[in-house]
Formats: C-alpha cells, sequence, structure tokens
C-alpha cells in the first residue's frame, strides 16, 4: 500500500537526504513540501525546498511557505550556523522552475487531512514543530486524523561530548537545535496525544558520512560529479560542528524518518513520554519516560546502519538529475576520528 507523506522541514542538506529517499520509493507518494525557520531564515528555507526539490528531479512537489518563527509570530534566536548561511552549507543550487505555492503551510495540512481518509497521512517533521504545533491549535480534530507523525528531534539519553562530558544537544550542551528552536511548540505537539514516532539525536548519532561511505557516495554518482559535489557539500556542512562537540563524522539526522517509513525493522524503540524544558538555562532539553501507556515511539538503536547507508545511496544515485556545473564550495577535509 503506497503511503502518503508531507515533508514539513526547514529544507537543506539533512532534508535532501530524506527527500530522495521517499522519492526514491514506490511505496511513498509525497503530496507536499512544507516550509519552517530553523537553519536560516523562512524564506530561504521556502526557496530551498523548491530547489532541493529541482536537485531530486521532483518539481512536480508542489512547496508551501510557513512558520516564520517559534509560534508562528517572533522572530527565531540565531542558530549555530551548522549548514551555513544558506542553509545548505554555501551549495548553489540550479534554480527551481516550479512555481511556490502560496497556500500557507499550516492550511495545506489541514486541508489534506481533511480530504484524505483518516490514519493515512504521514508527516515527516524535521525542523522545529511550529507548523504542527499551529495546526494543533488551530482544528486539533482534524489533526487527530493524522496516521503518524515522524519527528526528528530532542535528545533522550545522555552523549559523550568532545567539548564538555555529556551532552544532551547539539546547539547548547542541555538541547538539540530543532527543539531549542522552538521549545514551547515541541512541548505542544508532543504532549498532544497524537501518533508521534521520534528521533533523537541519540539515534539519529549512530549513522554518519564517514570518509568511507563519502567514497562510496562520490563513486555512485560518478556519473554526475557535479551532482556528487553538491550532494556531498551540503551533507558535509556540519563536518567542523560535529567534530568539535561530538568527535564525529558528519551525524545523518533526519533522513531516519524516510528510512524508518520504509524499513521500521531496522529500528528499536520504546514507549512512553516525552517533556520538553520551555524557557530558562535548560530551553530544548528533552527528558524521556518510558510507559507503554505513552503515545510517543522514540527510536533509541539502528540495527544497521552500513544497510540504512545504503539504502540512501541508492535514492540518491536514482533522484539526483545531473548538474550543470560544479555548485559547491570547497569541501572541507574528512575528520580523522573513526565514527559509527
Amino acid at each position: 500500500m503506497t503511503k502518503t507523506v508531507i515533508i514539513d522541514g526547514d529544507w537543506g542538506g539533512d532534508e535532501m537526504q530524506l527527500a530522495a529517499v521517499l522519492l526514491a520509493s514506490k511505496k511513498v507518494d509525497v503530496i507536499g513540501a512544507t516550509a519552517v525557520f530553523g537553519n536560516t531564515t523562512h524564506d530561504q528555507v521556502f526557496k530551498n525546498a523548491g530547489d532541493i526539490l529541482h536537485l531530486l528531479n521532483a518539481n512536480n512537489i508542489p512547496f508551501f511557505p510557513g512558520a516564520q518563527g517559534p509560534g508562528g509570530v517572533s522572530l527565531p534566536e540565531e542558530g549555530d550556523g551548522a549548514h551555513g548561511a544558506n542553509g545548505v552549507g554555501g551549495v548553489n543550487l540550479e534554480p527551481t522552475p516550479a512555481a511556490p505555492q502560496k497556500t500557507d503551510a499550516v492550511d495545506f495540512i489541514l486541508e489534506t487531512l481533511r480530504n484524505r481518509p483518516a490514519g493515512t497521512v504521514t508527516i515527516t517533521a524535521t525542523g522545529p514543530l511550529t507548523n504542527i504545533a499551529l495546526a494543533l491549535a488551530k482544528d486539533p480534530e482534524t489533526m487527530a486524523r493524522v496516521g503518524d507523525i515522524i519527528v526528528m528531534g530532542g535528545c533522550t539519553a545522555d552523549l559523550a561530548g568532545a567539548d564538555v562530558p555529556v551532552r544532551k544537544g547539539n546547539i547548547t550542551p542541555d538541547a538539540e537545535f530543532n527543539f531549542y528552536m522552538a521549545a514551547k511548540d515541541a512541548a505542544e505537539v508532543l504532549h498532544s496525544g497524537l501518533p508521534i514516532t521520534l528521533f533523537p539525536m541519540n539515534c539519529t548519532h549512530q549513522l554518519t558520512l564517514t570518509p568511507e561511505r563519502e567514497k562510496a557516495l562520490r563513486a555512485a554518482l560518478a556519473a554526475n560529479p557535479a551532482g556528487a559535489d553538491a550532494v556531498l557539500g551540503m551533507m558535509r556542512a556540519p563536518i567542523d560542528l560535529d567534530r568539535r562537540k561530538f568527535n564525529l563524522s558528519p551525524t545523518m539526522h533526519d533522513v531516519h524518518t524516510a528510512l524508518y517509513l520504509l524499513h521500521p525493522a531496522l529500528y528499536e524503540g520504546r514507549k512512553g513520554y516525552v517533556d520538553v524544558t520551555e524557557e530558562g538555562k535548560a530551553t530544548g532539553r528533552t527528558d524521556f519516560t518510558p510507559s507503554k501507556n505513552g503515545t510517543v515511539l522514540v527510536m533509541e538503536k539502528v540495527k544497521d546502519a552500513d544497510k540504512l547507508f545504503s539504502y540512501y545511496l541508492e535514492s540518491v544515485k536514482k533522484q539526483v538529475v545531473v548538474q550543470k556545473s560544479a555548485s559547491a564550495p570547497s569541501l572541507p577535509k574528512a575528520p580523522k576520528p573513526s565514527s559509527k
């Protein structure tokens, strides 16, 4: 049975990865892409959405503008620049020929859920959860028709940090970026009772772009070297941050939301309740209480990272269109430490 999916996120290199996986599968029907502020400004994210879909030979997928800041009103705080000023690591993507949609992301999400059978639409949510929180506040009955919301955000276990002894986040020692940028919105969504599958950072850190995987990707796109430069430029954008804070190769975070949808047996998790600190020094901190009665399924283990990467590799090879010229900045050197 084909899965109907809306991709909601702060479109950048991470969303490129998950979109490639979904678009390459005959088991998935991506019906729309919604933008939310995050790695960079909303307007840049919105542009990136169209250009990334164009890179992935998906100009038929409509893309919609969304929240400009937390709560849909205020401007966000400065991020950490992990994905560069343009949100895609400085890569100059070929502009999409497709016209952007004018309908707001929240209205598109709600209209889709009203017009489709209950339980048949999945939303991948890989940026701040503001669009989802606004839709929930506007029409909770309609949002209850969603089949699943697969979220990348938070951190539910202590991680060893290269710069501090223990980390629960990548934007601060206590907080993961997406939840930090809109902590109240994240808390509202996670407390909503909606069916949510959460990929926290302690799970996503189990899949990284090692030098070996980078070589495999370049080999897979050997016939499209400029396309390989663009993809690797986006994927390697956070290399300095991940090395400095975690002693890791660039982490592949958001792609898990797509890989899980297609290959759930490659993950292990537990149900429970997830709390997000909404203000103060620990804003964005995630705390997980396991419970069989919980509504949030928290993924904690990747069973086979190499197999997951191979699925991603096949998807990128299939979807990335030939680029006319080199479109990426000079790539930073590969990290020295070995990572998972």
